[in-house]
């Protein structure tokens, strides 16, 4: 028996998939210009969605233009500008050689209905990431943002109507209508969130063929070469530690640091967290509080010791905290914490380090701190991370041009960049044959056919003129036999 919130679903499926009709019919440029108008508006009024994130999330209002409002306005001025390009037909490759007459061209098309199931960590730059590349390519999209930050999400959908129409709808809910949303069938979903919710969602999504990206979690580390300029690594990493209050999938929450500075960079590392815990608020939700909690008490259970910070009595946010001496099979080195806190590690050697930042089973980003580009680069490529900052950490997932992408148990969906746009749309094959010719390769079969085949593979083998005229010459006895 359907549930109030399964015909919620279905009804914004089916909304979206009517109004798609003409929208995916509009020229790219027509849709493009649209968009750019709706960004418009909705950047009219971006002291309103500031604070109504900053309402939700507790983050400082100026973090909230940074890290939201302002990638809004990136993401409208790059895909309007840019958009339109990757989405051009491309010209296919056919042999003129073996197949006369015939042109071939790639086209991208909707995918249809893109539901897109969005976290509370960034509950505008996220969905917006999927929102706006997904409606440039022609699909509708029905958003369902987290149950702990719905008036954001509701404030995009409330203003993207007002400008595009029911192209674009809203469900409401937790984790039942994330689950009524792929029920009703859309064409793709794209989720961020959890690993563990992330492969119940894949499971769904598989049973009723429905194509699937997911940004899922990490256990990103940094690592702090013996060359580093030890000042602003620790203040870099200090930030890829803390930003938003550590509910940054990309955040760090292991540091990897070469014995040579070790105790050098953990003091300038302490300073630097004590010094930004005023900046840094509380969690938005007690179930992450109480996660983050059980992690550092059972790194300290294990032997682990607390450099600074901890967690408080009582409700208090948890403070800035960097733990040493943790053993490798707890938590708080193995699973995401999605709080303001790390792991500090030492090691004797450049290969050791490496070994210590793919020593996870998430492979989402990773960092290296080093004044020496080439030791950094010869190292990232031995890392088993979708993404490499050298030098800094994390921030570019603000970049509308650049891949956000893991691997392993982070994922393997692509937000951002002309690659996301590429999944949000299908391919389709479009071919004009002008030819009079019967095909070669047509019935019958027979020894003419076979010799023509032969022919063919030596010409591909050797490349020569001599075998080039011999399949030519097989070629006309082929279409002499079929026209006789």
């Amino acid at each position: 028996m359907a549930t109030k919130v399964d015909k919620q679903a279905l009804e914004a499926v089916n909304e979206v998939r009517a109004a798609g009709v003409e929208w995916a019919s509009l020229p790219v440029a027509e849709r493009a210009r649209r968009l750019r108008e709706a960004g418009r508006l909705i950047l009219a009024e971006s002291d309103a969605l500031a604070r109504v994130v900053t309402a939700e999330t507790g983050k400082p209002l100026a973090e909230s233009y940074s890290s939201e409002v302002l990638g809004v306005a990136d993401l409208f001025a790059y895909w309007c500008k840019h958009g339109p390009v990757h989405l051009e037909p491309r010209k296919g490759l056919v042999p003129a050689l073996d197949m006369p007459g015939k042109k071939a061209r790639v086209e991208r098309m909707p995918r249809g209905v893109v539901a897109c199931i969005s976290p509370w960590n960034y509950p505008v730059a996220i969905p917006m990431r999927t929102l706006v590349p997904a409606l440039l390519g022609g699909n509708g999209v029905v958003l369902k943002p987290s149950e702990f930050t719905p008036r954001s999400g509701a404030w995009l959908v409330e203003r993207l109507r007002a400008s595009l129409g029911p192209i674009v709808a809203l469900v409401e809910g937790d984790g039942k209508a994330g689950a009524a949303l792929i029920k009703a069938r859309p064409d793709m979903v794209v989720f961020t969130g959890s690993t563990a919710t992330g492969t119940k969602v894949a499971v769904a999504c598989a049973k009723r063929g429905i194509a699937c990206e997911q940004e899922l979690g990490g256990k990103d580390c940094a690592i702090v070469l013996d060359d580093a300029d030890i000042d602003r690594a620790a203040a870099g990493v200090a930030w890829g530690i803390l930003t938003n209050a550590g509910q940054n999938c990309a955040g760090i929450e292991r540091v990897a640091v070469h014995g040579r500075v070790a105790e050098r960079f953990q003091e300038a590392l302490i300073d630097r967290l004590r010094k930004a815990a005023t900046h840094v608020p509380g969690l938005v939700t007690d179930g992450q509080r109480a996660i983050v909690a059980r992690h550092v008490a059972a790194a300290v259970e294990a032997g682990g010791v607390v450099l600074t910070g901890g967690v408080p009595d009582g409700d208090e946010p948890i403070p800035p905290t960097l733990l040493g001496s943790v053993p490798r099979d707890c938590k708080a080195w193995r699973e995401e914490s999605f709080g303001p806190v790390a792991v500090l590690v030492a090691a004797g050697s450049d290969e050791e380090l490496v070994r210590l930042a793919n020593d996870s089973e998430y492979g989402l980003g990773a960092s290296i701190w080093s004044k020496d580009i080439r030791r950094a680069e010869r190292l990232s490529r031995k890392l088993n991370t979708g993404m490499v900052w050298i030098n800094n950490h994390s921030f570019t997932g603000a970049l509308p041009d650049l891949p956000w992408v893991g691997v392993g148990a982070s994922g393997s969906g692509i937000t951002n960049s002309p690659e996301a746009l590429l999944h949000m749309t299908r391919p389709r094959l479009v071919v004009v044959d002008t030819s009079n010719a019967i095909e070669p390769w047509w019935y019958p079969y027979g020894d003419k056919m076979l010799g023509l085949m032969r022919a063919a593979v030596e010409r591909q083998r050797s490349g020569g003129l001599g075998a080039t005229f011999e399949a030519l010459k097989a070629l006309r006895l082929r279409n002499k036999e079929l026209r006789s």
